[in-house]
């Protein structure tokens, strides 16, 4: 039977998508003209997307750190902050936009509608939940936090904490290591078939769960799931029935 589930951050749980953060953006945007009356929102808006694009498509889908070096979010936003300001004219404003930034994203940060209920469900049936998630420390803790998702979880691995990403399956390893589990007595949702259906095939868990809200065709080249689930609340049921293995 399976004892712990771990879970993805990003898409799974958390609601912050495209819009939310080009919102985010617009926001922080506007909140600079008014240190700086002269500044091109427009400009500065684009200036700062398309650094921020560029470096998640370098990045790339569960990308490796580089060796020796655990990139920090906020110090990343201030830097593409300065470059896109400078090309505006106003690089001085890097810090109040990195707070403005932060302070914006926070508020925007949100669980679809289907978490809260299904983690109840799953502590009240004996499940540990793990939170297994790629990305910069500070900035995944911050969402576990302003979300409240922090009363749910029994563990929390971050791949810029331990410097290795999914779908690598070091970061799995170290999840069970920190569990005291087998690969077998786990299983993993997430809602992409590479680094989350395909760590969790890495590690040998005892089931991939695959999240897939849009209801998307499966890219036939990827390993298929052990399950393929539209909504969180269909998962009770699928552990409780020891489907899930």
């Amino acid at each position: 039977m399976i004892q712990a589930v771990l879970l993805d951050l990003d898409a799974t749980l958390l609601d912050y998508g495209m819009p939310a953060w080009r919102a985010t953006v617009r926001d922080v945007c506007a909140a600079l003209r008014g240190q700086a009356p002269d500044l091109d929102g427009d400009a500065l808006y684009g200036a700062y997307v398309r650094r921020y694009l560029d470096h998640m498509r370098a990045a790339g889908d569960g990308a490796p750190h580089p060796p020796g070096r655990i990139p920090d979010a906020s110090s990343l936003w201030r830097e593409f902050w300065r470059q896109a300001l400078d090309e505006c004219g106003h690089a001085e404003l890097a810090g109040p936009a990195t707070d403005e930034y932060t302070r914006q994203r926070r508020r925007r940060y949100a669980l679809f509608d289907d978490v809260t209920d299904t983690l109840s469900a799953l502590r009240s049936a004996s499940c540990r939940l793990v939170l297994v998630t790629n990305g910069p420390g500070d900035a995944q803790r911050d969402k576990i936090t302003a979300t409240g998702l922090d009363e749910f979880l029994d563990l929390t691995v971050i791949s810029g904490e331990v410097a290795v990403s999914k779908p690598d399956r070091r970061i799995f390893d170290i999840t069970l290591d920190r569990l005291g589990l087998g690969a077998a007595d786990v299983c993993h949702v997430g809602d992409s078939l590479v680094t989350d259906v395909g760590g969790a095939h890495n590690a040998g868990l005892g089931a991939s769960i695959w999240l897939n809200r849009s209801r998307v065709t499966r890219d036939p080249r990827l390993r298929p799931p052990s399950h393929e689930i539209t909504s969180l609340r269909e998962l009770p049921a699928l552990i409780r029935a020891g489907s899930a293995v």
